[in-house]
């Protein structure tokens, strides 16, 4: 089996996730960025846990590597989520496509379908939602494209390059993807 590449092989960050990258500009730009080492040492845990089974055996994941069938080792961006409240099984998610010559390609739509669908499958979660800022127009059209609503817009909550935004919170229910879905298959 080979080995996950985290950023060009084992001990390497060439290109996206050094620090001060370009997608780092869009993807939560007002949270403070890893460094090298730090880098190193996620992606050493993270192939690490894919090396010994222990990744997979995560119910459901937390975190997924985003990838093309040509080079399946190495991950072009990534998908996660973390509880907003483990009380009420609230999750929030969070989707990142590092290269910029990669995004407006469907990418992280389609990424974000198939993370969606996955965790909708495998939780009895009733809700699911991302974090984004206005400044990221993208990311909020992915998810308008997929049927998410805006639930909460924050007024000038975000400070990114010397500018105010607002913090937007794009969210789906269970029965809103399933109907989605039901929806594409009868068209």
């Amino acid at each position: 089996m080979p080995r996950a590449q985290c950023e060009g092989g084992q001990g390497r960050r060439s290109g996206s996730h050094r620090p001060d990258q370009e997608w780092h500009r869009w993807d939560g730009p007002y949270f403070p960025k890893l460094d090298g080492p730090q880098i190193d040492a996620v992606c050493a845990r993270l192939s690490g846990a894919i090396e010994d089974d222990s990744y997979a055996a995560q119910s459901p994941l937390r975190r997924a590597a985003i990838a093309t069938v040509a080079e399946p080792a190495t991950m072009i961006g990534s998908l996660s989520w973390h509880w907003e409240s483990e009380d009420s099984d609230w999750r929030r998610m969070g989707l990142t496509v590092y290269d910029p010559a990669l995004r407006g390609r469907g990418i992280g739509t389609n990424a974000l379908t198939v993370w969606t669908d996955y965790l909708f499958r495998t939780t009895g979660v009733v809700r699911l939602n991302y974090s984004t800022w206005s400044g990221s127009e993208r990311m909020l059209a992915v998810g308008r494209r997929l049927g998410f609503t805006e639930e909460a817009r924050f007024r000038d909550a975000r400070e990114v390059r010397g500018r105010r935004y607002d913090s937007v919170v794009m969210g789906v229910l269970r029965r809103e993807w399933e109907a989605r879905g039901e929806q594409a298959v009868t068209s």
